[in-house]
């Protein structure tokens, strides 16, 4: 992120887009909103109330609260409300200087019928995420490094700019239960994305730094203002199969898919139709291992396969994926950028592979991983997008863990994660990623007050290689190579203290 909570997030070690069809390519803010993977749906008889409060240094905080109940046995409504604050770390004007407002909110509903095998869920998620984008610390020198850990006193880039994230959905799955071993289920899903920024020109600052001009390449429309926005709505239907055979799961499913696309100034085309073709088939034996493999096919070539197993012993998985470039890398028009490009769809290949070796005070878990590029697509230093050879990420580490506890299980427990990773391949110089990466945790784990409250006490560690992360450009709301600024390696420790009351 940019170092703080609620900002622009990109991923540190690239995975494979999730999605073959069409996306948007706006995804800094994307893991702040609900989606359906972690929405949970409840039959909970009597109400249910969830709370969580988390107070970070700086006015960094994050409020989250839940509510369920039923209506009766067969129907339960909730709702879950998140509300995310932080203060700007950087040259903030006072106490409650903002930088970042975020909410967002799901309203959830479940019900079965008692009387004939109907089951429906659904759930209306909407997100709005306000950052004030100050584009980062600005030195005073080529020289002065250290003029960007001033914090208070620092100076920063943009003064005027915002962004604003608002994402809309409506998710309803049903299903009707023919025989034991047969079910026919309907999904609609329905999501409206709308991506805003603005920033005005306003006053020059020391060393007749324009907060403005100062800060773009290029202006395209206007010198004085900027505002870019984009929105994209998509409606899908999937029908399809699904059931228990015994030890397997299948599902098997067709969907259609309508996707709309234009910025404020810019219509790129007409708008999108994709037809998909899927299955799913999971094999379960005796919970000792377990065998998955998923197939989607979306008319036209483009496709995801992926193949899993997994045991008490070894973690294997495969995947190959052939996706649509999102809209952002093929057609763009603002104030600042403009591009026009005819791209190839990404191919991807990954293994990965895990051995989970347990004795009684010790584990340790060897990983691997391998993934291939190829048509990997990035922003360069300019901020344009590029289509480029192969890549090819190759990583090995694991987990290794240590457990010293007496006949009570409390003890000490260290807990180790390391990770190694090498880029080839003719696009190696533009994926940046640390070689080395170190994740830590050595604590006491047991119970006080005879035995009534669980307690933990201990030191968090992260440490890290040096290695030229990317810069984020906010007005197209997307990370880009650079090759100016290196992020330092280094050590960082938590001291933190856990009780459970």
């Amino acid at each position: 992120d940019l170092g703080s909570f609620g900002t622009p997030q990109f991923p540190v070690f690239f995975t494979p887009q999730s999605f073959i069809g069409r996306t948007s390519g706006f995804n800094s803010y994307r893991n702040y909103a609900f989606n359906s993977d972690n929405i949970k749906y409840y039959d909970t008889k009597s109400p249910y109330i969830e709370l969580l409060v988390y107070l970070g240094g700086g006015n960094r905080n994050l409020v989250d609260v839940g509510f369920s109940r039923n209506v009766n046995e067969n129907w339960n409504l909730g709702f879950d409300l998140s509300k995310i604050t932080t203060n700007k770390q950087l040259a903030p004007q006072n106490q409650t200087d903002r930088q970042v407002v975020g909410t967002s909110f799901v309203g959830y509903t479940h019900y079965k019928n008692s009387k004939f095998p109907y089951e429906a869920m659904a759930y209306y998620a909407s997100m709005s995420h306000k950052v004030a984008e100050i584009g980062g610390a600005r030195p005073t020198s080529d020289s002065l490094q250290t003029d960007f850990f001033l914090f208070d006193n620092a100076l920063v880039r943009l003064e005027e700019a915002q962004s604003t994230t608002k994402n809309n959905r409506l998710h309803v799955n049903q299903s009707y239960q023919i025989a034991d071993q047969f079910q026919l289920y309907h999904i609609f899903d329905y999501e409206k994305e709308t991506n805003n920024y603005q920033d005005f020109i306003g006053t020059t600052g020391p060393n007749n730094y324009d907060l403005y001009r100062d800060f773009y390449d290029e202006f395209l429309i206007d010198p004085d203002s900027t505002n870019e926005d984009s929105t994209m709505t998509t409606l899908s239907n999937e029908v399809g199969i699904k059931g228990d055979l015994s030890s397997v799961f299948y599902r098997f499913y067709a969907r259609l898919r309508s996707v709309k696309w234009n910025y404020l100034l810019y219509n790129p085309g007409e708008d999108v139709v994709e037809s998909y073709l899927g299955g799913y088939v999971r094999f379960n034996w005796r919970d000792k291992f377990a065998v998955k493999g998923n197939a989607e096919y979306l008319v036209g070539g483009d496709y995801d396969l992926e193949g899993s197993l997994s045991s008490d012993l070894i973690n294997v998985k495969y995947r190959t994926t052939r996706y649509q470039v999102p809209f952002i890398y093929s057609d763009y028009f603002g104030n600042h950028h403009e591009w026009h490009n005819n791209f190839k769809p990404v191919f991807t290949n990954q293994l990965t592979g895990q051995v989970n070796l347990g004795f009684k005070f010790f584990e340790v878990h060897p990983k691997a991983s391998v993934t291939s590029y190829n048509n990997f697509l990035y922003f360069n230093e300019q901020i344009d997008p590029v289509q480029s050879n192969d890549v090819f990420i190759s990583s090995i580490g694991g987990d290794f863990n240590l457990r010293l506890f007496n006949r009570k299980e409390e003890g000490w427990h260290l807990e180790n994660e390391v990770l190694a990773t090498n880029v080839s391949g003719g696009a190696a110089e533009f994926v940046r990623l640390p070689d080395i990466f170190y994740n830590g945790r050595y604590f006491w784990r047991g119970n006080w007050f005879n035995d009534l409250i669980p307690v933990e006490f201990g030191i968090d560690l992260h440490a890290r290689s040096s290695y030229f992360a990317n810069a984020f450009a906010p007005e197209i709301q997307q990370f880009y190579v650079q090759n100016e600024q290196e992020g330092f390696g280094y050590a960082a420790a938590d001291l933190f203290v856990n009780m459970r009351v």
